[in-house]
């Protein structure tokens, strides 16, 4: 796993595409009857002792009725359960609070059961509001994911439509070397948790939440690197669209001696993913990946 984890943001009005959200725009909530259903939301990790005391605050800045019954933006409880599938890395990262921690889940009593827990490559939280960004469940050619909607969290209002999302000035360098990460994440069950702006219907991502856990049973994306990685093809360039990975030229490489390897995610069902890979300018593979087990099918090569 990688050192430093992922973490973004997101920010935009919930009456324009064109504006932002920010932390603040929920401060003033004030009456109970503003306040969120506590089960399943999304708090902020703010102090852990290990899965002993902490401290959560919900996410946006919103209320729910903790479990010394009052209402709040933070409550403290009495221990932490995570999933059983959070090994010695996730809770290094997850509880540590390397970076910003992240977490879905309810109360149970004075405890803090945690069904879901994201956290950031940075420390600082940024002041924009938090959201989720999700995807058509189907998508019949590239680029792939389409049908992007950003969801603010904790909230019931309508989600945002947006065209793409720009994750060029993200504080994690992985997504700013590689954008195809977060789409993978839009893709997935748990969606993409990110922070930012929208700016003429693009999300510019501040920072980016990596899901810790539940680990996904597959991950189409990283099968299909290995795949046509092989551990010994040079680093792979990954493309949003076929066209854009048989211009793509590497600068580090000698123009005439040229070999960029590709891979491009262009299409996508409930059950499979489409990958096509190719060499240069020429396509070369395309092969599918169960989303169940991650079993590779070639169907096409050249």
């Amino acid at each position: 796993m990688n050192a430093r984890r992922v973490g973004i943001g997101i920010g935009l009005a919930l009456v324009g595409l064109a504006g932002c959200a920010t932390v603040g725009d929920d401060a003033e909530l004030g009456a109970e009857a503003d306040a969120i259903a506590s089960a399943n939301a999304w708090y902020l990790l703010d102090a852990a002792n290990g899965l002993g005391a902490a401290t959560v605050s919900v996410a946006n800045g919103y209320k729910v009725e903790c479990p010394d019954g009052h209402f709040g933006r933070t409550c403290e409880v009495r221990a932490l359960v995570v999933p059983a599938d959070c090994n010695f890395e996730c809770t290094d990262g997850l509880l540590g609070l390397q970076g910003v921690s992240l977490v879905r889940g309810s109360f149970e009593g004075d405890t803090f059961v945690i069904a879901a827990g994201f956290d950031t490559f940075a420390r600082d939280l940024g002041t924009r509001s938090i959201y989720r960004i999700t995807g058509a469940p189907t998508c019949a050619h590239d680029p792939c994911p389409t049908g992007l909607l950003a969801q603010k969290l904790d909230t019931k209002a309508k989600p945002t439509a947006i065209v793409a999302v720009d994750f060029a000035h993200a504080v994690d360098p992985n997504y700013v070397l590689d954008p195809t990460r977060g789409d993978a994440q839009v893709a997935s069950d748990a969606g993409l948790l990110v922070t930012g702006h929208i700016v003429l219907h693009v999300f510019r991502v501040d920072r980016v939440f990596r899901l810790e856990t539940p680990a996904p049973a597959c991950d189409p994306q990283l099968a299909a690197r290995a795949h046509v990685s092989l551990g010994s093809a040079p680093e792979l360039y990954q493309a949003r669209t076929v066209a854009e990975a048989e211009r793509h030229v590497d600068p580090n490489q000698d123009p005439e001696d040229m070999h960029v390897t590709w891979l491009v995610r262009t299409a996508e069902t409930p059950t499979t993913v489409t990958f096509t890979s190719g060499i240069n300018d020429l396509w070369a593979e395309r092969f599918v990946v169960a989303k169940t087990g991650c079993a590779i099918t070639t169907i096409a090569e050249h």
